[in-house]
């Protein structure tokens, strides 16, 4: 039987997870974080963030972490899990002013007055550079203007038509994206939103040489892994050695693969694709 794949890490900024008003009520007898919904009308349990640790405080049983990326804060807990131990030793060495890439899920707390406050729960922290920040940025503000389009043209239409802003060239999730914001953020400043993620800096849309070495990595990981025991992690390194990619930059695209639910780990440092 093939496993499930999981849902897929959503790439947002900073503003659009804190303007989040919105919790999903979870279907009776499920179990597990329900999905929120982003001024955006994302709709969010995964996520992948990168940014500067700006602040962190360290207990035994947890790790806190303010991430920023260009716009503000993230807030981050990585608990001392027995089943992901390392991610918390990962945390606890890392150094103020250093970038990390996170992958984790978003974990909400709504007080009687129905403020919500969001915090993410990672599932990996890696420390990065401002190669993989820019790269971050840049999709983010590419996934989040594209959005903006589609809800823009959905707000004049006479009621909501997701088979309208397809054939006007938008994607499956941009359409429902934006059904999504007329629903539960219709006054919301879409407008503040936009200026705000185009502040951040601005990366190169020639991002073609990074998606052909991520394939590669899924290749690899496809054609080698073991049926039960999965790819190993040193063999992954090696072989992206060999085409002058770096341990670092092996990690980074690891990362990617697995916050788009690609691949996933059979044991500590063994990776099979979905």
């Amino acid at each position: 039987m093939m496993p499930k794949k999981r849902e897929s890490s959503k790439w947002i900024s900073s503003r659009e997870l804190k303007d989040t008003t919105f919790i999903e009520e979870m279907p009776e007898g499920e179990r597990g974080k329900p999905f929120v919904v982003t001024p955006l009308g994302t709709r969010v349990k995964r996520i992948l963030i990168c940014g500067v640790v700006t602040a962190k405080s360290t207990e035994e049983t947890y790790t806190k972490l303010t991430v920023a990326d260009n716009i503000g804060p993230f807030y981050v807990t990585v608990f001392n899990s027995e089943y992901q131990p390392e991610t918390k030793e990962i945390a606890d060495s890392i150094e103020l002013n250093s970038i990390v890439t996170i992958m984790g899920r978003v974990n909400t707390f709504k007080t009687d007055d129905g403020t919500i406050y969001i915090n993410i729960n990672p599932e990996k922290v890696m420390l990065s550079d401002a190669v993989m920040m820019k790269y971050w940025t840049g999709r983010c503000q590419r996934i989040a203007t594209r959005k903006i389009l589609a809800i823009g043209e959905m707000s004049k239409l006479d009621s909501p038509d997701k088979a309208k802003i397809l054939a006007m060239g938008y994607s499956e999730e941009e359409a429902e994206c934006a059904m999504r914001h007329l629903e539960h953020y219709k006054s919301y400043n879409l407008q503040g939103m936009l200026e705000a993620i185009k502040s951040a800096s601005i990366v190169s849309e020639a991002q073609g040489a990074d998606a052909s070495l991520k394939d590669e990595v899924y290749s690899f990981i496809k054609s080698h892994a073991d049926p039960q025991k999965g790819c190993k992690y040193e063999d992954i390194v090696a072989h992206m050695k060999g085409k002058n990619i770096d341990q670092a930059e092996t990690d980074e695209f690891l990362n990617l693969l697995g916050s788009e639910g690609e691949i996933y780990e059979v044991a500590l440092k063994r990776y099979k694709a979905v």
